[in-house]
This record gives C-alpha cells, structure tokens and sequence, in this order.
C-alpha cells in the first residue's frame, strides 16, 4: 500500500516561471477580497509596473438618477488594488524601496500587496508598511514564503496547490481514511483468529509471507533462505495498538551494567516453534548439538552477565495486504502475507531487549556498547574431574531442597575453609541425595553440580554487592559464624545428571 508522510518538505517556489508564480498569486487573490474583477496585466508584458489589479467592490454604489440630474458611482468601479509579483529569492529594503518607487505617484492604489517567495526581515516590513502609510495607501500586505505556503495548504485552495506543485491534501485524506480502514478490518479479523483485544500476553503462532514471494512452499529455490526467508512462522506475543508484537528471535547474550557493554550471538534462535518439529531428524540433531555448544558457553559466563536478547518486530496492520486465517497443511495457523524490506523484513520496527527474570533493557534507549564475548566457533563441552566421588558430600536440608529445584538458574555455594580448594570450573562436585526428604527411591543416590564459574572476594564485600540476607546462606554452608573480612570464594554452580566421562 502507498504510504504518505504527515508532513512534506517545503514548497519550490523557485521552479516556477515568473508567469506560473503571478498566476499561483491571482489565484490566491480570489478568495481574499469581493472583487469586483482582477486583470492579469504582467502577462502582456507592458504592465506598467502591475502584475495584477483588481477592485475591490464597495459597500454602497449610487447609479445616476435620472430625475435629481445627480452623479454617482459607477457600477464597474471600486477601490483598486495593485499586486505585485516578484519571484526572487531574496528582497532587502533597498530592493523593497526600489519596487515601491515604481508606484505611479498621481493615482496611488487603495491596496497594494507584494507577493514574493522570500522570508523578509523586520527591516524590510517597516520600511514597507512606513513607505505605503505615507503614500496614503490604505491596505497593504507582505505576502512572503511562509505565508503563500499557510494559503496554499488551506482546504479551500488545494485546487491551486494541485495544479502549481501536483501536491493535493484532500488526495492525500482520501487515501489516508482507506488506509485506516484496511488496517481496521485486519485488525479486527485477526483478534477473532488469535485474540488479544485486551492487551494482554498471546503465544499464537503466524505464518509471515512475502506478498512477492512464488515458490513456497519449496525453500530449496532459494539458496540464501536461511539467510533471508521468504516465510517464516513468528511467535505473537501481544496485540499491539498498530500491530502484532512478534518475538522475532531469542538469542544467548552478555552484558555489564556497571561499563554499559553487551554482545549476543546468531549462531541458535532460542524460539520454540510448531514447525521445528516438521525438520528432519539429521537436521534437529545438528541444530540441537550446536545449541548445546552455545548454552555449556553461555552458561561459564559469570551468572551476574548472563542475559538473553531478543528481536521484538511490529508487524503493522496496514501493512498486511493479505490474511489467511486458515493456513495449509504446511502450516495449520494464520498466513499474513506483506511485501517484504531489505533492512527489516516484514517488520516496520524492531526493538532490541536485553531480558532476564530481573532485568529489561532496551539498548535503542540505554546507550550499551557491543564487545566481543562470543566466539565465531564454540567448542564443544568438556566434563571436568568429579570431587568427592567416593563420599559424596552431604547438605544441609534446605541448601539440598534449594539445589535440588534450581535446574534453570543454578545455584550459589560458599567456601571459606577451603573446602573446595581444588575445585575448578567444569569440575563436578558430587552431593548426596538425601531421600529422606521426600526424594523416590528411583532416584539417583548421588547429584553431580558442575562449577560454571568462580570467584573470590571478602564476606562484606559480597553481601554489599548482593543482599546481606546472604550472610545467612553462608554460615549455614559453612557449619559456623564467618567474619566480614574473612576471604570468601563463591562458587556458581549447575546440576547435572549422569555424567559420561572424566578428564583430569
């Protein structure tokens, strides 16, 4: 669909022949008085020093009377007015002075206006106006760019801004109300297919098409159609004022908050959609291997710059040209087909969020600087030496609970005594499992929790950094009261289950 501006770039006046720019002028002329007619002297070249004049009618005329033997004024007479037109770019008092003087000293006009598509400085509108009260003229106006530009795009003279620049509002209006309505009725058609007239969070799958597109449903037509599909399922997640709010892609990022830097990386979209399952087995397993290299790397990242990125796309109402609320066998779920942009797809924006359980960063607003965490190629994870294999280790009740049900966002232990000394990251620690809890007894007697990262630091510089009900946490790991200025190494850990090998 054609799209329009609200607003448009100034008028060019100076394209204009000097006689199209008198004729935009006399046109502008007929509206502002009741005329009891206009001449376009300038055209026949010998106007002496009229571009247009024209009389204005009076209030009252007196036909002769006959019987009294009286004068009166004649019916095709009335005050005159004298118009100049001067398309020049620029007039000056000294080349104001200069027009003016050309005024015929014996028959000064009742009005005068000078048009010109200029700006005109304060200088030049006093001596205008002092020039004219002292010839006696008794209405006069400065006709300059911005004002023929206030005229010509009022509703009433559209006719002559169409047929000077080929610029038409009540075109433009016309085409916008269309265009209002076709963007109505999309919306309203897709809330009975998806919902989400409230506002509120959707997760219903779309189909995205290129209106262009010929050869779905076949990718292999394309070589580049990894790169740039032709059709992709989106995932709706709201119903935006202007569109449907798409998550485009998820993605494994970093971030500092403290220095204002991120990365991410392209190599897995995080999106879980209807059609991954549709891939072949050989493909999954490739694409779920490489997955599994990118998050073993993600998760090594210190636990404090672990984030995700996504691609929020407005996909605007106006801009579906088709909606197919049906879908196909291929895709059992609306097909909206729209004409798709180099930069953006089938998008008309697209935001950048950093987003965490806690965090919601949008780096369009917040000024965040890219750094290269992520490698191009990610290696493939390595399972570390196993601690306390033989003797598991053994938790305290609620440490164990908080392990056991932390399988997403891991979990935090706390050495002070050098209990974990030799424990390094990727290394496992084995804990017991301790049934009595409530654990089934097909359960594993033994948990492993590898070590993403480490650290070291002092007690009361990390619950200055965190929260001081840490303290808490940590003694109770410990066994014992642990001073403020005691060394503290913090170990980040994740729970895994039946590892396959060992190495040193």
């Amino acid at each position: 669909m054609a799209k329009f501006s609200r607003t448009i770039g100034p008028l060019h006046f100076e394209d204009l022949e000097p006689h199209k720019f008198e004729d935009l002028v006399r046109g502008l002329l007929y509206d502002f008085r009741d005329w009891q007619s206009i001449e376009a002297t300038g055209r026949k070249g010998s106007d002496e020093g009229f571009d247009v004049r024209a009389w204005e009618k009076t209030k009252t005329i007196v036909n002769e009377d006959e019987e009294e033997n009286t004068e009166g004024e004649h019916p095709m007479a009335g005050n005159l007015w004298m118009i100049q037109c001067k398309r020049e770019k620029q007039l000056g008092p000294k080349r104001i002075k200069e027009i003016l003087d050309d005024i015929d000293k014996k028959n000064y006009p009742y009005g005068y206006i000078l048009a010109a598509p200029t700006d005109f400085s304060k200088k030049s509108y006093d001596l205008f106006r002092e020039t004219l009260l002292k010839m006696g003229v008794m209405e006069f106006y400065l006709w300059g760019k911005a004002q023929l530009e206030d005229m010509l795009y009022m509703p009433k003279n559209d006719h002559i801004l169409f047929a000077t620049f080929g610029i038409s509002f009540n075109t433009r209006r016309r085409s916008k109300v269309s265009e209002i309505k076709f963007g109505l009725i999309n919306k309203n058609k897709l809330f009975q297919s998806i919902g989400g007239q409230d506002g509120g969070s959707i997760h219903e799958s779309i189909l995205v098409r290129d209106f262009n597109d010929e050869n779905y449903p076949y990718k292999s037509e394309y070589k580049d159609f990894d790169q740039n599909p032709k059709w992709q399922e989106h995932i709706v997640v709201q119903q935006h004022p202007l569109g449907l709010l798409i998550d485009a892609r998820e993605c494994f990022a970093y971030f500092d908050e403290k220095k204002k830097e991120f990365d991410f990386t392209r190599a897995v979209d995080l999106i879980n959609r209807q059609s991954d399952f549709d891939n072949d087995w050989d493909l999954r397993k490739k694409e779920n291997e490489l997955r599994e290299k990118v998050a073993d790397f993600w998760e090594h990242l210190p636990r404090k710059n672990q984030i995700k990125l996504h691609f929020y796309g407005l996909l605007s109402f106006q801009d579906m040209l088709i909606i197919d609320n049906k879908g196909d066998s291929h895709f059992k779920f609306p097909h909206i087909f729209v004409e798709y942009t180099k930069r953006l797809g089938p998008f008309r924006w697209v935001l950048y969020i950093l987003k965490s359980n806690s965090k919601e960063i949008n780096l369009d607003r917040e000024g965040y600087k890219r750094v290269k965490i992520f490698p191009k190629v990610f290696p493939k994870p390595i399972q570390g030496k196993i601690h306390f294999k033989d003797a598991p280790l053994e938790l305290d009740a609620l440490t164990f609970s908080r392990v056991r049900y932390s399988h997403e966002g891991g979990f935090y232990l706390f050495d002070v005594d050098q209990k974990y000394k030799s424990v390094k990251t990727k290394n496992l620690i084995a804990i017991k499992n301790q049934k009595e809890n409530g654990v089934s007894s097909s359960d594993p007697d033994v948990l492993y929790l590898e070590v993403t990262y480490s650290y070291e630091t002092t007690t009361d510089k990390y619950l200055e950094e965190n929260d001081k009900s840490f303290l808490e946490t940590i003694q109770r790991q410990v066994g014992r009261e642990v001073k403020s200025d005691e060394k503290l190494r913090v170990l980040e850990v994740l729970q895994r289950y039946l590892p396959v090998k060992e190495t040193a």
